[in-house]
């Protein structure tokens, strides 16, 4: 995995697809489900944080400051 780290609006880094990292160095993949809503999944541990039924409740529980967009390139061998 290539990853660079970036600084972007705070509105902007929660997205269908987007990477995060959090001050704790945790990356997190933000993924729509089949089924309606949004899964949030640390690919730090490859667990899913949570899930949630709108993107407005995934930013309510899971935003915080300090952390940033990443921009990753995934690989699969």
């Amino acid at each position: 995995m290539k990853i660079n780290f970036g600084h972007d609006d705070f509105k902007a880094i929660y997205r269908v697809g987007n990477v995060i990292k959090d001050r704790a160095g945790f990356i997190y993949l933000i993924v729509e489900k089949e089924e309606r809503g949004y899964t949030v999944v640390n690919l730090t541990n490859n667990e899913i944080y949570a899930s949630y039924d709108t993107m407005q409740a995934l930013i309510h529980d899971f935003a915080e400051q300090g952390q940033a967009l990443v921009n990753a390139e995934l690989t699969i061998l």
